[in-house]
């Protein structure tokens, strides 16, 4: 059994809950508020990863949420190098070849 931080938790379900207000606007700001609770997330699933003894099949899937959100990440700091006010659009194309999010991964890990 892992330990898994309510931090983890609720930055994930923050996260999904900003992504609901930016789909209304993509918007840079509405999309600071997906990258701050993204940056909570990478550093819980690091932590995660450095304090449990975890099992292959829960590793992979940690490991996938790690690198989506390294792409993410990526993607982000390109698009904000557009940006002149905060207001400006701010739209995601998927990556070729990138990891899907991780819909499933608090199922997965509260179980």
């Amino acid at each position: 059994m892992i330990l898994i931080h309510n931090a983890l938790i609720n930055n994930i379900k923050r996260s999904e809950a900003a992504y609901k207000v930016y789909q209304q606007g993509l918007t840079y700001h509405q999309a600071l508020h997906i990258f701050h609770a993204n940056e909570k997330i990478y550093e819980e699933l690091n932590f995660l990863l450095n304090n449990n003894n975890i099992d292959m099949a829960m590793s992979k899937k940690i490991f996938n949420y790690i690198f989506y959100l390294e792409d993410w990440f990526l993607q982000f700091s390109k698009l904000e190098n557009d940006i002149d006010d905060i207001e400006d659009r701010f739209s995601f194309v998927s990556l070729k070849h990138s990891i899907v999010y991780p819909s499933s991964f608090l199922d997965d890990v509260i179980q």
